[in-house]
């Protein structure tokens, strides 16, 4: 019997694979027909005196391709927020909100975001009016955060609120990156390339995102190959140190501007999806592993400095199952999330015992599942 014919040896190699390619681009196509992103913001800019900020009076189409499209619109000072910057009547008080894409409700929409929360709910709790002015970017946490604040000082808030997560911290002190800066992009090996394409794959999107469904597979995988993990052990090791030091050197200047102007203000802390998956009811906690490590390391810092600290994680955790809240993929709290973080802020901004807010003591719609 004799073996193929010479032709046939690379022919059907080569149909197997055209096969193969045709499916992926079909896979992938289909994939990006069902979840479309667009993830540029034509408000965003860059100036190095400044740092990222956004175009005033701007609006932009956003989306992820796990949530719903947006539109992203900026008021007469380029803070994301519906209300206007200017001056108050002698009614009404204003919050200023500092931070990063958490603060300013990226990839989400406004009436779902921690600053339109925070407003309604504030306002609800006081019984009067209370403004509050986003000016959270999609930035790294670092000095550029030091003129922000003095932004929000010149706004005469009554209470300043800085928004951190975990990734913030993990971060702090970084540059901006090289699109920010609209500096020429760095070549990229072979390797990086690959990488980037699966990372940037929505077919590889949609399939970790109904994976990460599952919080079983999901916290196995991620404890064993999601990378940075260590402020899931407490104490924290000596990589996380470095960045406990630039979180407190920036605290300790946030603190001292604020300290000056009489305003207070309050770290705000929101966790990853992996620490509040970890804390849900019932969920078993891996021999070594402690999802409230990170917490207990930076709530003496703001202590340190005299400025509030408020826990997300207590409200965020209650729900039924936490980690569905996040985006599965992208990371950032949904605008499922946002809301329930929101709330447990106002809670505690006006159940504190001093400071602006103390006399509010009024109702608001039950979203948290805890009691201030």
């Amino acid at each position: 019997m004799g073996g193929l014919p010479r032709h046939d040896l690379w022919l059907l190699p080569l149909i197997s694979l055209s096969t193969a390619v045709v499916l992926l681009i079909g896979t992938e196509a289909t994939s990006r027909a069902l979840w479309p992103e667009q993830l540029f913001n034509a408000c965003r800019l860059y100036d190095p005196a400044v740092g990222v900020h956004y175009r005033p009076n701007c609006s932009t189409t956003m989306k992820t391709p796990e949530g719903p499209w947006y539109v992203a619109r900026y008021n007469d000072c380029g803070y994301r927020s519906d209300a206007p910057c200017g001056p108050l009547p002698p009614s009404s008080r204003r919050i200023a909100l500092l931070g990063t894409s958490l603060a300013e409700g990226h990839l989400v929409e406004y009436r779902d975001t921690i600053a339109a929360g925070l407003e309604t709910d504030m306002t609800r709790l006081c019984g009067t009016p209370v403004d509050v002015q986003n000016l959270g970017v999609l930035a790294p946490f670092n000095r550029q955060l030091l003129s922000r604040m003095d932004e929000a000082l010149r706004l005469q808030p009554k209470a300043v609120v800085l928004v951190l997560s975990t990734y913030d911290i993990e971060h702090a002190g970084s540059e901006p990156s090289a699109e920010d800066r609209e500096a020429p992009p760095q070549p990229i090996d072979l390797k990086e390339w690959v990488l980037r394409t699966v990372r940037e794959s929505r077919a590889v999107t949609m399939a970790q995102h109904f994976l990460s469904l599952n919080p079983a597979i999901y916290l196995r995988l991620y404890l064993r190959y999601g990378g940075e993990t260590e402020y899931l052990h407490s104490p924290l090791s000596a990589k996380w140190q470095p960045q406990l030091a630039v979180l407190d050197r920036l605290i300790g200047a946030l603190a001292a501007r604020a300290q000056r102007a009489n305003v207070p203000l309050t770290f705000a802390f929101i966790p990853l999806k992996p620490q509040v998956a970890l804390m849900g009811s019932g969920r078993a906690m891996p021999a070594g592993v402690d999802p409230m490590a990170l917490q207990k390391a930076i709530a003496p810092i703001a202590a340190r400095h005299g400025i509030g600290f408020i826990d997300t994680s207590v409200a965020l955790r209650a729900r039924p199952v936490p980690e569905r809240l996040y985006y599965q993929v992208d990371g950032h709290l949904s605008g499922e999330g946002q809301p329930i973080a929101a709330a447990y802020i106002a809670q505690q901004l006006a159940g504190a015992s001093e400071g602006p807010f103390a006399g509010c003591r009024g109702v608001i719609a039950t979203r948290i599942g805890v009691t201030p």
